[in-house]
């Protein structure tokens, strides 16, 4: 009976993560926020985004993180309940590893969004195609403030420009995807093995 219980959970949680998903996407369509299915959707998942509105963190200039902290949230609690499904039990270390794991997804997305668009801008500055294009200045505020922490960290001299601190920035997002990867693989099996 309580695995029952633990699979009708399961199955709405994830319904209910397909709709978030669903909803999120249609936001980014301006015509669609006007439609009655979006207002439904909105009517359904709007109560569960507003507890992480109240989170000013997740919004950072031009940059709402928000729905991903939703999402992840929901993903948490879906590994937690497929343990308990399939193994019967649920250990710290199982809790531990989902939470981390969330976390990791998160802060990847966020670096490798920030890699593409670093690397698009290279590209286009290496091939100097439309260099100077209006729709160019998106990506130079999107990548302008890693860019600057880059800059604040590492003092390449005076002659050093834009170029090399984003080929630079660029470089560091790399290396950090891959050493969270490794980092993130090897903490996730630490907790699993955890008995407790």
């Amino acid at each position: 009976m309580v695995i029952l219980v633990l699979k009708v959970l399961n199955a709405l949680l994830m319904a209910y993560l397909l709709l978030l998903s669903v909803r999120i996407v249609l936001t980014w369509f301006h015509g669609m926020i006007y439609s009655k299915a979006f207002h439904y959707l909105a009517a359904v998942t709007e109560p569960y985004l507003a507890l992480f509105y109240k989170l000013k963190f997740l919004r950072r200039g031009i940059f709402d993180f928000t729905p991903i902290a939703a999402i992840l949230v929901i993903v948490v609690i879906l590994d937690m309940l497929s343990a308990l499904i399939y193994t019967g039990k649920l250990t710290l270390g199982y809790v531990l590893a989902a939470m981390v794991t969330a976390l990791w997804s998160g802060a990847s997305f966020i670096l490798l969004l920030f890699l593409v668009i670093g690397s698009i801008r290279i590209f286009i500055i290496a091939f100097r195609r439309g260099s100077d294009s209006p729709s160019l200045k998106v990506f130079d505020i999107m990548i302008q403030p890693m860019v600057a922490f880059v800059m604040r960290i590492v003092k390449l001299g005076r002659r050093a420009g834009y170029t090399q601190y984003l080929l630079l920035t660029v470089g560091f997002l790399l290396v950090f995807w891959l050493l969270g990867r490794f980092l993130v693989s090897e903490l996730v099996s630490l907790f699993q093995s955890l008995p407790v």
